[in-house]
């Protein structure tokens, strides 16, 4: 345990069975309280579980932010859509525990998951932000995310309409695997 007034460092590196509850804590807590994540029912931790094996099993990166032993942060690149034309493209996800944001979490997670997509053959990241999210729409366009388009009032939570924002950044053509199977 580090002394008073020592700074720990933020570490990132891939999620494993062990984070589980902790990466579970932080989508429900975001699920019960923010407006901005449009899910109503808390995930259980067989479907988180379930969840991480399928990302593990399609070789996309689920990353957690550590500060010494605590979670408290977790991001993910998760396919985007079904059809095999959209294999070079993922859409990015970030979580941060609310006693964490502003500290830079985000930041390391989103420069950890591009790195995570290039040797992957991703050739595009997109962000589906609730439009009402200043905070990560402004993280997205610091990392270069240039808007693509936005839908009105297409869900509702907490009794209100939401519209969402779609943020797009093309990293340069993959190096390796150009040519992924078709899964």
């Amino acid at each position: 345990m580090p002394s008073a007034g020592t700074r720990v460092e933020i570490g990132i590196r891939e999620a494993a069975d062990a984070d589980l509850a902790s990466l579970l804590d932080i989508v429900n807590r975001e699920i019960e309280t923010s407006a901005y994540v449009w899910g109503e029912v808390p995930k259980t931790m067989d479907e988180r579980r379930a969840w991480l094996s399928a990302h593990h099993s399609a070789d996309l990166p689920v990353l957690v932010a550590t500060k010494g032993d605590a979670v408290v942060g977790w991001a993910s690149l998760s396919r985007f859509r079904a059809a095999s034309g959209y294999r070079f493209t993922a859409e990015v996800s970030v979580y941060v525990a609310a006693t964490h944001r502003s500290h830079g979490v985000a930041r390391r997670l989103v420069a950890s998951l591009e790195q995570s997509a290039r040797p992957r053959a991703i050739r595009s990241l997109i962000a589906v932000v609730d439009c009402a999210n200043e905070p990560s729409i402004r993280l997205f366009r610091r990392f270069g995310y240039a808007e693509a388009g936005r839908l009105k009032d297409i869900g509702r939570k907490f009794g209100e309409w939401r519209s969402e924002v779609f943020l797009v950044k093309r990293l340069a053509r993959p190096q390796a695997r150009e040519t992924p199977a078709i899964a």
